[in-house]
């Protein structure tokens, strides 16, 4: 009996594993003849995580993190996801002073942290059988369990993280959110645990440099970095704000947009670039 249980268990591990990797074979295939534009047009940029304006949960973070750096588990995590040569140097704290301790008293008595998020690998998405995972999913699980408390991923439109917020609906946004002097205004930041950039999609062979995009249409992301890039540098074209950066890059592939500017994270992922 215990025999057959065993072979059962391990014919559910590697359907689950079967499951997922078709999963992400298929994703990938859908952004099949898409490639990136090697350009120095954009700036690098650095992740973190958002709080509400005066919250102490950053620091606690902070300091979590800081442990899960020094004893290899972020290090783990990366490499698992191909993410391990875009994580910082050195991880130190955020510039938070807050003092209010509202919204980790309130988490814990909750216990559970709500977490803002959007759908992109290799940061946060879903497997075959449904369940977020991802090096930003990963990640948050493990602060939380050194929290005391459980992770709960709520899908957001990324145009609206900041209301959400505020709202109370979400405690945190955490999905490979850039720090911008806007965040940092509006919010209580983490330090900076990656390092990213923003990059110019296009079908193979359609551009030789972004001069050529001039007068044609580049899809981003509502409310992300590329899109703020892209209306900064991309002047003489037609930005259009789609729902997310798997919009973005699905209208490049349909031609409804000639290009798109999403995370370098997220395109070398999918694209395998």
């Amino acid at each position: 009996m215990k025999k057959l249980l065993s072979l059962v268990l391990a014919i559910a591990m590697v359907a689950t594993m079967a499951l997922a990797f078709t999963s992400c074979k298929s994703e990938k295939n859908a952004y099949e003849g898409l490639t990136i534009l090697e350009s120095d047009l954009f700036e690098t940029e650095e992740y973190g995580i958002a709080f509400r304006k005066g919250s102490t949960m950053a620091k606690e973070v902070d300091a979590i993190i800081a442990e899960l750096v020094k004893d290899g588990t972020v290090a783990e995590i990366a490499e698992k996801y191909e993410v391990s040569d875009s994580l910082v140097k050195e991880f130190s704290n955020g510039a938070s002073t807050a003092t209010d301790t509202k919204d980790f008293d309130a988490i814990k008595a909750k216990g559970k942290l709500v977490i803002g998020t959007t759908v992109w690998a290799p940061m946060n998405y879903k497997d075959g059988q449904g369940k977020w995972v991802g090096f930003d999913t990963e990640l948050a699980e493990k602060v939380c369990e050194k929290l005391g408390v459980t992770a709960e991923f709520r899908e957001i439109d990324w145009d609206n993280k900041l209301f959400e917020l505020e709202a109370g609906t979400i405690d945190c946004i955490w999905n490979g959110m850039t720090i911008t002097p806007a965040i940092s205004s509006a919010c209580e930041v983490s330090g900076a645990y990656m390092i990213n950039g923003q990059v110019i999609v296009i079908k193979e062979g359609a551009f030789a440099n972004a001069s050529e995009l001039a007068g044609k249409q580049v899809a981003v992301e509502g409310g992300s970095a590329g899109e703020q890039q892209a209306t900064e540098k991309l002047t003489g074209s037609t930005i259009k704000p789609v729902g997310a950066q798997t919009d973005a890059l699905l209208e490049v592939k349909a031609g409804t947009s000639s290009a798109c500017v999403i995370d370098y994270v997220m395109a070398k992922s999918l694209l395998g670039k």
